[in-house]
């Protein structure tokens, strides 16, 4: 298929925004259809469609007008959309975004957050390997070695497990891991985010996607 990249396609763009902000999945994987079938380039459809939908609903979820569940299920069309169109994005050979290792941290089973954040960053484009929970600070750095990841993420929502993520992150740096680090989660703010070795703190999912981008330098 020849790929085109024009201005007429403007209107299917702004199509998948508003789906996505309605959270319309059937009528944006119609709309992403259209798209396709008239060789609109995929790269366009992933950053401005999706990518700026997302957004959009990540403006909404800072103002107050939408909530946990609607950011959570937006990451979720979003996973889904770019499932859909991954045949056509390896034919444009398209790149992930960047890698990110994530998990909530050893003493702590909580994982709704975690799981959020993991939904809207793989939405956004970025190649997530989630640990779980009550994950020992040795498989962090196991994992990290193994993946060479650009952010590793981190989450505790339970005060005695802070001690155990600082554990963690001095693990990471004293064995030459070089990713950064970001932790979020009710025990933690940004003070003793600090304190405790990591290089940022988010305060929710949305928070955490743009510190992202920006350190990987999008």
């Amino acid at each position: 298929m020849k790929w085109r990249k024009v201005p007429m396609h403007d209107q299917l763009f702004a199509a998948m925004q508003e789906h996505i902000i309605a959270l319309n999945e059937q009528a944006l994987c119609k709309t992403l259809d259209e798209a396709l079938s008239l060789g609109v380039l995929p790269a366009d459809i992933i950053s401005r469609g999706l990518s700026t939908g997302l957004e959009m609903v990540g403006e909404r979820f800072e103002r107050g007008e939408f909530f946990l569940p609607e950011l959570m299920l937006s990451g979720n069309i979003m996973k889904n959309a770019i499932h859909k169109i991954r045949p056509f994005l390896i034919s444009t050979e398209r790149k992930s975004s960047g890698k990110v290792l994530l998990g909530t941290i050893e003493g702590d089973v909580h994982y709704i957050g975690k799981n959020i954040f993991s939904a809207v960053l793989e939405g956004d484009g970025y190649e997530v390997h989630d640990l779980g929970v009550d994950v020992p600070p040795a498989n962090f750095l196991d994992k990290a070695r193994e993946l060479n990841p650009d952010v590793i993420g981190m989450s505790a929502l339970i005060s005695i497990a802070v001690s155990k993520m600082a554990e963690t992150i001095a693990l990471l740096k004293d064995n030459g891991i070089r990713a950064r680090v970001i932790v979020g989660g009710a025990a933690l703010t940004e003070k003793n985010a600090k304190t405790i070795g990591a290089d940022e703190f988010a305060s929710d999912a949305w928070q955490g996607v743009r510190i992202v981008r920006r350190l990987i330098e999008r």
